[in-house]
């Protein structure tokens, strides 16, 4: 896993209770906040956490990459493990810090209207795929995973897709590498989309069954390494003719043969979480959590400084111990235990 992305996870880890064995089913994820309608209602633009996979009522918060930009799509790149965020009002790939209130442009790569998007990356994360809905069909725009320079366009007839994932290397079922999306549809339902991008047609588009309320976002969807498909959907429900309740975002697994949705829980164990992304994190956790600041590899006064900045900020990021919420001596002890743990 990327440096910048570790004390995050080690700090959600703890609160999460999740510990950090990498075994089994995955259990850690990161979720953004504010790819829906610009301001809607209980939506924190740019609202970056972690939840546990497990149960998503937990939620540690970790930064606020930016306030004034909507980001529709979100995927951890596989190889170097740096967490890149599809922004749909500037069409830019951006890095969010999941330890910093900042984020870092890669490059605008175009070619798409404002709006519900999605993102994934490649099995080897040299390609990053981009979508939104345009004109009446489904645009995924294929960019360098590595500095946004636009590889190719794919424009499918009769399809709005508002989010992306990719089927990881030894699925059982479906070719390694194949897109697949999710979408609504002109009625209301909410369809999964086998595609083959090499003649822009879909294999396959099941109905979502199983929500529970109507779907209104859908931008988190994922692959797990183990074969599991992950979705958040938030929608809305009429609790009498004409009034409305609005749902925050729920995690599901969902079957890619039939569109039979499981629910898992309800994001957030307080508030709505609105038009929420999904990115899954499969790859190892940094063996050196510590490890903040350049030269990485190795720990020195760069990283304690590093430390320092993000605890005096009071950043979710270096809130690593109980009471949470609060920052203090035990968070400083947990970071020096990190820290003379030493690197591998």
């Amino acid at each position: 896993m990327n440096t910048r992305n570790a004390i995050a996870l080690v700090a959600a880890s703890i609160a999460l209770g999740a510990g950090l064995a990498h075994a089994g089913a995955p259990t850690r994820a990161f979720i953004m906040e504010g790819s829906g309608f610009f301001n809607a209602p209980g939506v924190e633009i740019g609202r970056l956490a972690a939840i546990d996979l497990a149960d998503p009522s937990q939620v540690t918060p970790l930064s606020r990459p930016a306030d004034d930009l909507r980001f529709g799509g979100l995927d951890v790149r596989p190889g170097d493990g740096v967490l890149v965020a599809f922004e749909n009002t500037t069409n830019s790939l951006r890095i969010p810090e999941p330890v910093s209130d900042t984020n870092t442009l890669i490059d605008s790569i175009g070619f798409m209207e404002s709006g519900v998007a999605g993102l994934t990356f490649s099995n080897d994360g040299a390609v990053a795929y981009a979508t939104t809905s345009v004109s009446g069909f489904g645009r995924i725009v294929r960019a360098n995973g590595s500095t946004g320079a636009v590889l190719g366009v794919h424009n499918i007839l009769n399809v709005s897709l508002s989010s992306l994932a990719t089927v990881p290397e030894g699925h059982p079922t479906y070719p390694a590498g194949q897109i697949w999306g999710l979408g609504l549809t002109g009625g209301g339902s909410l369809r999964l989309y086998q595609l083959n991008l090499d003649n822009n047609t879909v294999l396959s588009q099941p109905l979502v069954s199983g929500i529970g309320f109507n779907p209104q976002f859908e931008t988190g969807l994922d692959w797990a390494a183990d074969g599991t498909l992950y979705a958040l959907i938030q929608g809305f429900r009429e609790t009498s003719p004409g009034n409305f309740e609005e749902i925050s975002s729920h995690l599901y697994t969902i079957n890619p043969a039939n569109g039979q949705a499981t629910l898992i829980g309800v994001v957030g164990a307080q508030g709505t979480w609105d038009a929420v992304s999904l990115a899954l994190d499969d790859q190892p956790l940094s063996g050196c959590p510590a490890d903040l600041a350049e030269p990485f590899g190795q720990l020195n006064f760069f990283d304690l400084a590093a430390y320092l900045a993000l605890y005096n900020a009071q950043n979710p990021g270096a809130d690593l111990a109980e009471p949470f919420g609060a920052w203090n001596f035990f968070d400083l002890a947990a970071y020096l235990t990190l820290y003379n743990a030493g690197c591998p």
